[in-house]
């Protein structure tokens, strides 16, 4: 099937998304840096395979590359090429691409801290891991996700002073962290403190970790060494029961997630800012996704809720009744088309 290209305004959002990493509020550290090296050459880097690549996809990969290329010298397009294949799980050509961004622009706390996750996921040696970390949270210590990933990091490796220290650190700026919380917590349990380590794990259950596994089952794990088994026993049955995880808020994450333009993650973010009532900004995903999926009832029905709730009703229900046609037994899409109707009638009596 052809595709249409873009429209002018959808072209001007994917390109601009490419480079949101460069734009991060708060980022680096102000320090400065030393002359940067010779640019990396880029024929050198890993390049993913396109051809078989959704179309927004691919149009984004060559977008981000061909900046690259114009600026080899330039940390911040290495780590935009970085980020859009650490996106996509290409983490070989993430790693290449955050290591070159390191040696351009040492400063940036950004491109140690991304290099250190891709490695945890793909398998780098420990050491590398933490002392990437140890490098983002010198470089940027008011991102309290940073002393966390450390903290796991350091904990993984077996240095559990230092895994203490950086939950600690971690809390000192955001003292509602939750999984800093659990973290210290086990910390505390592993180095033979199980009084400190129930305080931290019961203050983590509090402050949103009621139904989080691992947290309460190392609770459990403390409150059996002091001798509470009654505790223990019934803080037991409750993990075993348990099935949620805790989120972690990581804006650097995040906007590395933001570069993926894959239909079924444009689709879930788009349901996200749906929940949420931000109608505008989920219509552009839908847009994204309609490239790849132009006859999904699902894509109609979103395009159409997104512009009917947004108040263009003339021009969302007709994507609401072609959504109707495609899925004819789907309750959902019938009453909110049938609320559709409704509202235009009513808009035309007035």
């Amino acid at each position: 099937m052809v595709r249409s290209r873009p429209s002018t305004a959808l072209a001007l959002v994917v390109v601009s998304v490419a480079t949101v990493l460069l734009a991060m509020a708060g980022c680096g550290s102000g320090e400065e840096t030393p002359a940067a090296p010779s640019p990396p050459d880029v024929s050198a880097i890993p390049h993913p395979e396109t051809q078989h690549m959704e179309v927004p996809v691919k149009e984004r990969f060559d977008q981000v590359r061909e900046a690259l290329e114009r600026e080899p010298g330039s940390d911040k397009a290495w780590g935009a090429y970085g980020a859009l294949c650490d996106s996509h799980s290409f983490y070989e050509c993430a790693d290449y691409a955050y290591s070159r961004a390191q040696e351009l622009g040492p400063g940036d706390f950004r491109w140690f801290y991304l290099r250190a996750f891709v490695g945890e996921v793909s398998g780098a040696a420990s050491d590398r891991v933490v002392e990437d970390y140890r490098t983002a949270a010198r470089l940027e210590p008011r991102l309290p996700t940073t002393y966390y990933r450390l903290g796991e990091a350091a904990t993984r490796a077996g240095l559990l002073d230092e895994a203490e220290q950086a939950y600690r650190s971690a809390l000192a700026v955001d003292p509602n962290l939750v999984v800093a919380r659990r973290g210290l917590g086990q910390v505390l349990l592993a180095k033979g403190d199980a009084g400190g380590a129930v305080e931290e794990l019961q203050r983590a259950v509090e402050l949103g970790a009621r139904r989080n596994a691992a947290t309460l089952a190392s609770l459990a794990r403390a409150q059996q060494r002091l001798g509470d088994s009654t505790a223990a026993e019934a803080t037991a049955v409750r993990a075993a029961e348990a099935d949620e995880e805790i989120p972690v808020p990581d804006p650097v994450r995040l906007r590395v997630r933001e570069m993926n333009l894959s239909s079924k993650e444009c689709n879930h973010r788009a349901v996200q800012l749906i929940q949420a009532g931000r109608y505008e900004e989920a219509l552009v995903l839908m847009r994204i996704v309609e490239r790849t999926l132009p006859d999904r009832p699902s894509t109609h029905y979103r395009i159409g809720l997104c512009l009917v709730r947004s108040g263009k009703l003339a021009e969302g229900l007709p994507r609401l009744e072609r959504a109707a046609e495609l899925a004819p037994d789907n309750e959902i899409v019938r009453v909110e088309l049938e609320r559709a109707r409704a509202e235009l009638s009513g808009a035309d009596g007035r």
